[in-house]
């Protein structure tokens, strides 16, 4: 991930203790760093305690691109997906 190959020390981590916006933030600059990454509009949101990613990706990949770069980071207990894949939405 981009955030771990910038960061080579142990003082930077999103663990346990971290909160949902560092991890909110964490996620966007994750995704903006993704090469060849089509969702660059997706949405990055916090309500409650959980993450919500939004918005349309143009390939199956980058769908779960996505998606493992927000449950790295945020956990899959804690992350509302609603990305949607359409090869249309870029044509």
């Amino acid at each position: 991930m981009f955030l771990s190959s910038m960061h080579d020390s142990s003082a930077f981590s999103f663990g346990i203790g971290s909160s949902i916006s560092a991890r909110r933030a964490a996620i966007e600059a994750e995704l903006r760093h993704l090469a060849n990454f089509s969702g660059h509009d997706i949405s990055v949101d916090v309500e409650g305690g959980c993450v919500i990613l939004s918005g349309v990706v143009s390939s199956q990949l980058d769908l779960y691109r996505a998606m493992n770069v927000a449950t790295d980071i945020a956990g899959a207990d804690r992350v509302i997906f609603q990305v949607s894949f359409s090869q249309m939405a870029f044509a």
